[in-house]
């Protein structure tokens, strides 16, 4: 989507309806409840105790007192009343400050954690191609952007405005009791804020979309340059010099929107404060003390009255203007929020579907093609391919073939735009998503390293019995990397990296690789897929993981992707893909019969691995 048409759809946001306000927040209330149903309450009785005491104090309590000094009441009456209201209010003082000091902090980070989780449930749901979507990520972006106060703004305005409502009609019907003509003042901060507080909104929820682009290149430099995975490079280089013009790239953007819409926010503000406050309070005063001087039509004890009552009325109506106003911003970001977590996966996590057999048979790549989204060039075409059980299949090619796209449609993370893969005579598609992929056992180039122990790198959760235990380390072995674990002070229970511990440990690149491999060793799997498993590794050293790898998958079905030939001798079959399609495919002797590119390319390979030694 282009810039302008972003700033259209956003603009047609501006006049959401009333219904789709109402419709946001109480998104945002249901979700509240269900986290914690006693903070809704409290919150509502909070604003309920907040408004009795602004109009009891500023109403009641001073026609009480007027009203008993001009018809002579007891003073014993009078301090009677005022003894009550101590004790009524003595008490709300303290449900006040401890609802302030101990239970908000409490349930604010309960709220916190229950819509962090429920992001976190659909980051990890949403398919793969998600991430590699600039407006889905945008999306996301805003969904998450002030996530821990938004919620408690939506709790405090919703509940304020109900009370709010309630107070601003007692006074105002109070007010209308002394003088009929007064209340039209009233309309001044209802116009202040309803009209230009809508424009305000509507201009800053407009300039964080706009900047929104540019704080991401802010948001990235200021993350990676504390990363130890990008320290080495930094200091090595010159490339901060492009990371800071990155960074002063994203601030002079930001700075543009801001300067883009700062005439029209500055007279907007202007009008919306002029409206809001002078009009209104001004007003009153100079009309309250008209009627009590010069026309006389109503007493100086009611102008007292009137005069409390109206700023009573005039800062209640100033901030039910307020709160309605930051409720329908709120409306704009949930907008995002419910967006993203509305959003249907079109693989999804949960996807019911049959079991498959435990043992696969056969596998087909029939016709397949994919192209990722917003691209018009498709990664992959035509691509045909059969493998069998307990076959060995390499997966050949420069970089930017199609390999790595190749199993990951194999293993459903991308569904094709055509064509079909078909486990034991079955589209994948009808298969139990997480059930389907538990056949799998998979180790990637690009894997990560998580500031856990080994045992739970390994096992991608945490050790539960001394079955888990030797699991581990069986898996070790079988990557190559159990000696050096065990030479470890504390062995499987070492922590990797020093990102929360400073006894952690930093691993070679190739010991770490071997880890990422030993996720796969670990787990029952009927099909195992190694991406440039080795890439870490020299080219013997990578044939002997190759070598140890076949050996310990001899009764598994084995799909590896190397970019590197040598290993691919050992494979029953060999694809070779260029610009996505495969261009050869037969063993080994065959490929290099043949004389193509396959062969060519083995031959530059070996050449250059006998030169070196």
């Amino acid at each position: 989507m282009k810039e302008s048409e972003k700033i259209k759809h956003v603009k047609q946001n501006e006049n959401k309806s009333l219904r789709k306000v109402f419709i946001n927040n109480f998104y945002i209330l249901k979700i509240a409840w269900k986290a914690y149903p006693k903070r809704v309450i409290a919150d509502f009785f909070m604003s309920a105790i907040d408004y009795f005491s602004w109009i009891f104090y500023t109403v009641v309590f001073i026609k009480y007192i007027l009203a008993a000094i001009q018809y002579q009441q007891s003073f014993a009456s009078i301090v009677l009343f005022v003894i009550g209201t101590i004790i009524i209010f003595s008490a709300l003082s303290f449900y006040s400050n401890w609802y302030t000091t101990r239970f908000r902090p409490i349930t604010d980070n309960i709220l916190y954690s229950k819509l962090n989780e429920m992001l976190f449930d659909k980051a990890t749901e949403v398919e793969l191609a998600c991430y590699e979507d600039t407006n889905f990520y945008n999306t996301y972006t805003l969904a998450i952007k002030e996530t821990d106060s938004r919620i408690s703004s939506v709790l405090d305005n919703v509940s304020a405005i109900l009370f709010a409502v309630i107070s601003a009609i007692y006074v105002s019907v109070f007010m209308y009791t002394v003088d009929h003509y007064v209340v039209l003042f009233i309309a001044f901060p209802l116009i202040g804020n309803f009209v230009f507080g809508k424009i305000m909104n509507n201009i800053i929820y407009l300039r964080d979309v706009e900047s929104v682009a540019h704080r991401r290149k802010m948001d990235y430099v200021t993350r990676i340059v504390y990363l130890q995975n990008y320290a080495k490079e930094i200091r090595l280089s010159n490339i901060f010099n492009v990371l800071k013009s990155t960074y002063e790239e994203g601030y002079k953007g930001v700075i543009d929107v801001i300067k883009k819409y700062k005439v029209k926010g500055i007279t907007v503000y202007y009008l919306r404060d002029i409206f809001t406050f002078l009009f209104i309070f001004q007003g009153v005063l100079f009309y309250s003390a008209y009627g009590a001087i010069v026309t006389k039509t109503i007493t100086l004890s009611d102008f007292g009255v009137l005069a409390s009552a109206m700023v009573s009325a005039s800062w209640i109506l100033i901030g039910l203007a307020e709160q309605i106003s930051t409720t329908l911003k709120n409306s704009l970001y949930i907008e995002n929020l419910r967006k993203f977590l509305d959003y249907k996966p079109k693989i999804s996590e949960n996807q019911d579907g049959l079991i498959p057999d435990k043992k696969i048979s056969s596998i087909e790549l029939k016709n397949l093609k994919f192209t990722f989204p917003g691209q018009k060039n498709p990664v992959l075409k035509n691509i045909n391919m059969r493998i069998g059980a307990k076959e060995k299949i390499a997966i050949v090619g420069h970089n930017g073939a199609g390999k790595t796209t190749l199993v990951k449609l194999l293993m459903r993370l991308y569904d094709p735009v055509s064509g079909e893969i078909c486990a034991n005579g079955k589209n994948i598609k009808d298969y139990n998503v997480k059930q389907y992929r538990s056949l799998y056992g998979t180790a990637f180039q690009d894997f990560q390293i998580f500031s856990m122990t080994i045992a739970e790198n390994v096992l991608m959760r945490k050790p539960e019995n001394i079955d888990d235990i030797e699991c581990v380390k069986k898996a070790l072995i079988k990557s190559g990397v159990y000696e050096k674990v065990m030479s470890l002070e504390n062995t499987i229970d070492t922590v990797l990296t020093r990102e929360f511990n400073d006894d952690g440990v930093v691993l070679s690149g190739g010991e770490f690789q071997k880890i990422a491999i030993a996720r796969a060793f670990a787990k029952s799997f009927e099909i195992a897929i190694f991406d440039e498993p080795s890439s870490a590794l020299d080219p013997i050293a990578e044939y002997k993981l190759y070598e140890s790898m076949m050996e310990a998958c001899k009764d598994k079905t084995v799909i590896f992707i190397s970019h590197r030939l040598s290993s691919a001798i050992l494979a029953d079959k060999i694809y070779m893909l260029e610009n996505g399609v495969i261009i050869e495919e037969g063993t080994h002797e065959e490929l290099m019969n043949s004389e193509g590119k396959y062969a060519d390319m083995f031959k530059k390979q070996a050449e250059q691995y006998i030169e070196e030694n």
